[in-house]
Parts: structure tokens; C-alpha cells; sequence
């Protein structure tokens, strides 16, 4: 018999009943062919290779060019080479035809008059399964698609019903598994790296973090959502939070709440259960920020000795009433865009509570804008100072209130360069052609003036001091949520899944702009599929 005839076997009984422990003594096991569905069932969680990798330092994974998959139309394709191939043997017509399919998986049959029949897979194997149908669950779930959405688009695309719910589930858990390795190993490579560049520049005996949660939901009523904590130097992940307020066992076994196989379930139920948050949605980013604060040092050795946060004081609370490493206090740094949009909340609050202070002329949306900006860039622009941004700040209020007879640009920065159109104009020497824009309205500039007070406060400015922002985080929750779709319902590991994914994905390293993401998505591509080798 030929290697491709050659039946596989499972130890396993062939009877349909179950042996109970009481039936006695079992008998040797006879072994049986395993089915076309058993085939393709990887046979642990986490392969051999996910294991291997787990030990092994490398980044660096080799990919055949050469290697490739294409869509045909079977019956076109090989009936053209049927027509101009013969028998290298006895140079008689050759004919192709399809059989063992499995899934999206078939062997080519090339059968000629006088030879043995020549079984040919149409894709490399992963054990004893076809590669293209773990590889169809992996490409989908990268792009949000689950096994509805694959079942669909091979209806679509007139392609074989590509895998079954139990075959799909076991693949997806074995994807969890290996991506959790591949992420634990991506975050604990960043941290150190970002050590390495933080001792560089300073002796802070820690790194400087930021923060930023996400949820499936708005208004605080979401089951699930996520936390990440990016180092500043690298902008690479270096600790993730799951969290959720769901578990569909539990909710299935509720309603069998006091009978006896409740009671086995829930003994062995603590271990594997999805939800892993008590309390409002709101508290989840505070409670999964002090747990990543509390974990550091057994996870990286190290300390976060600045927290990155948008102006929320619940998060910082929570990390100071945490006392993650004893009587050392974590630095609060401010993320400037928050800031800036703090001063535009602001405005619009003053505008909305003062009867007559909208309007042409006065505190008008464009005004508000503007005014946010110009306080942004004042910061962003001086940032090693507190006393240079109040300055700057106050530079572009004063710059609002100048006119013909009373220019108020001292503090505008100079040049042909400037910002200021009034120094520009002065730098070219035509400043008798120089007219101002009305200036900005006494009734706002009384209103505004304690929000400036507010917001150019030492404390306030000091936490300003390095030009600190989320946009890391925010760039890495876009790359999540395009994993795992808001609009689509999916449980705890579906989201576990895509956090792990993208933190490998975030944390590899930039070798060129151009080819980037292609790059690091085809890496990452080949390293889920050798984790899902047994």
C-alpha cells in the first residue's frame, strides 16, 4: 500500500457507548482510522514549536518567497495541462481530478493509462492536517472574521465548505494559546529594551509608562474591554489587561444553580472562567492598571516610575492607594493632547454658562478652536519648561487681545519663521503695512482669564514637563478593535486573542516605512502558524 493510502489511526474504541468505571476492568484498546474531521483536529493547545519558541530569544523567523497560495478554477486550470502534458513514463495523456477533501484541503489525483495513480496535496501539511484550513481561521480572525463570515465568503467565492464549528473552535484556542506566548515573550523583550534606552538618558531607576483603556462599549455599560501600558522611549507594549464582566458558562449554568452537577461544575469551573471583573465598566481600566503596576517587578524587574494618564485621577489614585512599591511614589506625567482638549472643554463650559458671551465677535466655536491649538502648541513647543509654556501660553493670548495701538507681541516668537504674523511682518521690515484683525473682546477676555489662571498652573504645567502622549495607545486600540470588530458580538478569548496579536504585531521593529506592514503582519502570519504545529 502507498504512503497516501495508508490509513491513519486513533486509540480508540470503535463502540458508540461510553464504558463507565463501573463496567469493570477495560480491555486493550483496538485502534481505528481517524475520520476526515479528527485529521485536522490539532492534537494539544499550544504545539511543540509554540513550546520551542517559548525558549528561544530569536525574532527572527525564515520565509520562503517561493511559497505562496493562488486561487483556481480547478476544472480551467487543469484540463489546459491535461491537454499539453503526457506520461514522462510512456508518453501517454494524463488526466487530473480531486478527492480526500477535507475543508478547504484536497489531493490532486494524476492518473495515467498505464501508470499507478500519483496522489499530489494541494497545500503543505501541518501534522496530518492541511495547512490552508488553519491558515484560512488565522488570516480571517486577524482581519475580525469568524466562522460565519469564513462560511460565507467561501459560499461567495463558490469554494468547498471550508471547517466545522469543533474543528474551528479548536484551532482558535490553539491560535489563543500560541499568541499569548508569542505576546508574553514580544512585552517582556520590549520593557527591557525601553530600561536600556531610559538608563541612557537618565538614572530614574524605573521607565516611564502610558496608559489608556478601551472598551467594546461607550457609557461605561460594556462586558468587556482592555488595558495597555506602552514604555515612552520605544512606544513598544510591554503589559496588557484583559477584562471582563461575562462568562457564558456561568450564564449557562445559572439556571442549574443547586443541583449536584452544578456543584462538580463550579469546583473546577474557577480556573477557566471569562470574567474576571466585578463592578462598573468605568473601574476596569483603574483595576487592571494597578494590577500591571503591582506585577512588574515579577514580570520585568523593573519599576514604572511615571504613569502616562489623560487628566483621570481615579486611575492615579488607584495607583498611589496600591502602593505597588512601598514608599516610592509613581511620578504623574499629563498627556498634552488631553490637556489641550482640556482647555477647549473648558471654553465651551464658560461659553455655555455665560448668557451673551457667543456670538459674532465674542467666543464663537472657531475661537475656541484656535485658542485650543495655539495652548497646545505652547506646550508642545516648550516643553522642558514650565516657565516657557506659561510664557508661550500667555503669548498667544496676548497675541488675540493686540491692535494697531497697542501690539502686545513681545513674547511671539520671532523671525520670518514665526507663528505670529506681526513678527513675520517685522522681520521683513513692513510693519507700516501691518493691520490687525479685531481684537479679542473685553467681556471674553475677563471670562476666559481664570481658565488660563487654572490651566497654567505650576502643578498642572510641571506634569507637562517631557511633551508626554497617548497617541501609542490610541494607534494600538485602533489595531485591536480591527481584530476584533466592535459590531460583531465574540467573547473574552476572541478579544484576548486579538490583544495578544497586536502587541506582538505593535512591538516589532521598524526596518523600513515602506514595507512595514507588510513586513511584520507576514511575520507575525508565520509565527501563529508555527505555533500551531504540533
Amino acid at each position: 500500500m502507498s504512503d497516501d493510502k495508508k490509513p491513519v489511526y486513533s486509540a480508540q474504541k470503535g463502540k458508540r457507548g461510553r464504558k463507565s468505571k463501573a463496567d469493570g476492568p477495560s480491555i486493550l484498546k483496538r485502534q481505528r482510522p481517524l475520520n476526515r474531521f479528527e485529521m485536522e483536529q490539532p492534537s494539544e493547545n499550544v504545539g511543540t514549536s509554540a513550546k520551542k519558541l517559548s525558549a528561544n530569544n530569536s525574532d527572527d523567523i525564515e520565509v520562503n518567497p517561493s511559497v505562496g497560495y493562488r486561487m483556481i478554477d480547478f476544472l480551467t486550470v487543469f484540463t489546459a495541462i491535461s491537454q499539453v502534458v503526457v506520461c514522462k513514463k510512456y508518453k501517454s495523456d494524463v488526466e487530473f481530478t480531486e478527492t480526500g477533501k477535507r475543508g478547504l484541503g484536497f489531493k490532486i489525483v494524476i492518473t495515467c493509462k498505464e501508470c499507478d495513480k500519483v496522489f499530489a496535496p494541494s497545500c503543505s501539511f501541518i501534522d496530518k492536517a492541511y495547512e490552508i484550513n488553519r491558515r484560512i481561521i488565522l488570516a480571517m480572525r486577524l482581519i475580525g472574521v469568524g466562522l460565519h463570515g469564513i462560511q460565507k465568503f467561501c459560499a461567495f467565492m463558490d469554494l468547498p465548505r471550508p471547517i466545522f464549528h469543533s474543528f474551528y473552535d479548536s484551532v482558535v484556542k490553539c491560535i489563543h494559546g500560541g499568541a499569548e506566548i508569542m505576546c508574553e515573550q514580544s512585552m517582556k523583550r520590549a520593557a527591557q529594551e525601553e530600561k536600556g534606552k531610559t538608563d541612557e538618558s537618565s538614572n530614574s531607576g524605573g521607565i516611564a509608562v502610558s496608559d489608556d483603556g478601551s472598551w467594546r462599549k461607550r457609557e461605561f455599560s460594556s462586558l468587556f474591554g482592555f488595558v495597555s501600558l506602552i514604555g515612552w522611549k520605544t512606544g513598544k507594549v510591554v503589559d496588557v489587561s484583559v477584562k471582563s464582566k461575562y462568562c457564558k458558562a456561568c450564564e449557562f449554568w445559572k439556571t442549574k444553580e443547586g443541583t449536584a452537577k452544578y456543584e462538580e461544575w463550579l469546583e473546577t469551573h474557577a480556573d477557566e472562567c471569562q470574567a474576571n471583573h466585578e463592578g462598573s465598566s468605568g473601574l476596569m481600566e483603574v483595576n487592571a492598571v494597578c494590577e500591571m503596576f503591582q506585577r512588574s517587578e515579577s514580570l520585568h524587574n523593573l519599576k514604572y516610575t511615571s504613569y502616562i494618564g489623560d487628566g483621570d485621577s481615579k486611575t492615579y489614585t488607584g495607583i498611589v492607594n496600591s502602593s505597588p512599591y512601598g514608599d516610592s511614589i509613581v511620578q504623574k506625567k499629563e498627556c498634552i493632547d488631553h490637556v489641550q482638549k482640556r482647555m477647549g472643554t473648558h471654553l465651551r463650559n464658560v461659553k455655555k454658562k455665560t448668557k451673551g458671551l457667543g456670538g459674532k465677535g465674542k467666543l464663537t466655536g472657531k475661537l475656541i478652536d484656535e485658542l485650543s491649538i495655539y495652548y497646545g502648541l505652547a506646550i508642545r513647543r516648550n516643553h522642558d519648561s514650565v516657565e516657557k509654556m506659561r510664557t508661550a501660553i500667555y503669548a498667544t493670548l496676548d497675541h488675540k487681545l493686540s491692535t494697531d495701538v497697542k501690539p502686545k507681541h513681545d513674547h511671539c516668537p520671532s523671525g520670518e519663521n514665526s507663528w505670529c504674523s506681526w513678527q513675520r511682518t517685522k522681520a521683513t521690515g513692513t510693519l507700516d503695512e501691518y493691520t490687525h484683525k479685531p481684537p479679542l473682546h473685553e467681556e471674553v477676555y475677563k471670562a476666559i482669564t481664570p481658565i488660563y489662571e487654572k490651566l497654567t498652573s505650576d502643578d498642572l504645567l510641571t506634569r507637562c514637563i517631557g511633551g508626554f502622549t497617548q497617541n501609542s495607545n490610541e494607534s494600538f486600540n485602533a489595531t485591536v478593535w480591527s481584530m476584533a470588530p466592535k459590531v460583531t458580538s465574540s467573547g473574552k478569548n476572541v478579544l484576548d486573542t486579538a490583544v495578544y496579536i497586536a502587541a506582538g504585531t505593535y512591538n516589532v521593529p521598524h526596518k523600513c516605512h515602506e514595507s512595514h506592514a507588510e513586513h511584520r503582519h507576514q511575520n507575525w502570519a508565520e509565527l501563529l502558524q508555527l505555533l500551531s504545529r504540533d
